[in-house]
């Protein structure tokens, strides 16, 4: 199952090794696999969970946003190990400060988003301290391309630049946008921006600074408008998918069109099964399945591809911290085997449910 992801500046999703039948199920009662020990900072306890990643061994990794740290959760263990700071708030390679996110690439290196001492850091395996790799920036939104370039979206300097690996300067890719939400690479490393502030999401193909509009352009609920668009993806036809943020809604633009079509919410804020309410996290897979985070329902929702309404996936009985409550799920992954993850974040927790395949 090939999926691409639209969540918090964000890495390379995994890929179930199979399709996500349509009659597949997640068992309504998860499992904790970080936190869930109340609000703090011992090894058993998160403070604000931020962006997460899941390994192939089903390692769960957080940027533990106020412990100032990222913390490796193996498989059914009771406390985390510190692979990143953990050393208080401050500016030295050993300490973070307010790391939004993490992910890891195939060699198991360490990619930080540390925002408040504006950098990128980078932590090889097992190292005691990291490397600055991209400095005096505040970073929005980071990808990385096949090539192993990373992309970062600047919230202050209102741009787009491009990091080859061993570059110190990084060569802009675009300066045209307003508000910047998160990115997108393909395959021919075209890069995808949500341009929040001017409502569309633009494209610059590799090697170029010229702008296309490829969805969105002004501010309104018709189909060829956006409202402060967070995230955009792209399937391998080219076909775009954006949150829609201020209208509730996910939209998907084939190539070249002038117009999209909702294809998850779009209905206004309700819990009514054709409705989303703040979606933050998005998965599509190749069967044009949409799984949401409906972050204000306290919910995961699953829309087929050409269906009118979801259905609830995991969470959806009210907010609290039962074992089949979520409250404010704000990122979610997929594992190999289709088992689904969720950062529970009032919670201080990422849940694991299982993937049932019986009727499949």
């Amino acid at each position: 199952m090939a999926d691409y992801r639209l969540c918090p500046p964000k890495e390379i999703p995994l890929k179930p090794g199979d399709d996500i039948c349509a009659l597949a199920t997640w068992a309504q009662n998860a499992t904790t696999v970080a936190g869930g020990n109340g609000q703090g900072s011992d090894l058993n306890q998160l403070d604000i969970p931020y962006g997460f990643f899941v390994d192939q061994n089903q390692s769960v990794y957080v940027a533990d946003f106020n412990n100032h740290r990222i913390v490796k959760w193996d498989r059914e263990v009771s406390s985390a190990q510190i692979v990143a700071g953990g050393k208080g708030h401050g500016l030295d390679s050993n300490q973070l400060d307010s790391p939004m996110d993490v992910f890891i690439d195939k060699n198991g290196t360490m990619y930080i988003t540390d925002r408040n001492n504006q950098r990128v850091q980078r932590w090889s395996r097992g190292a005691q301290s990291g490397e600055t790799i991209i400095k005096d920036i505040f970073p929005v939104g980071i990808v990385q391309d096949d090539q192993g370039a990373l992309y970062v979206s600047d919230d202050i300097k209102h741009e787009v630049r491009k990091w080859r690996v061993g570059d110190t300067i990084g060569q802009l890719v675009t300066s045209e946008v307003v508000d910047p939400g998160l990115l997108f690479v393909d395959r021919n490393l075209a890069l995808y921006a949500a341009d929040r502030g001017n409502h569309r999401i633009i494209k610059v193909n590799d090697g170029t600074t010229q702008i296309s509009i490829v969805a969105g352009g002004s501010q309104g609920d018709d189909t060829d408008q956006l409202g402060y668009p967070d995230s955009v993806i792209v399937d391998e036809l080219g076909t775009v998918y954006v949150t829609d943020t201020d209208h509730d809604r996910i939209v998907r633009w084939p190539r070249g069109a002038r117009s999209g079509s909702i294809i998850a919410g779009g209905h206004g804020e309700g819990s009514q099964s054709d409705q989303l309410w703040s979606p933050n996290s998005v998965i599509v897979d190749e069967l044009g399945t949409v799984y949401v985070t409906d972050t204000d329902h306290d919910r995961i929702v699953r829309w087929p591809r050409g269906a009118r309404s979801g259905s609830i996936i995991a969470g959806g009985h009210g907010e609290g911290s039962q074992s089949d409550q979520l409250w404010s799920p704000s990122d979610l992954a997929f594992d190999l085997d289709g088992n689904l993850y969720v950062v529970d974040s009032k919670n201080f927790r990422v849940q694991k449910f299982a993937i049932d395949k019986s009727l499949c």
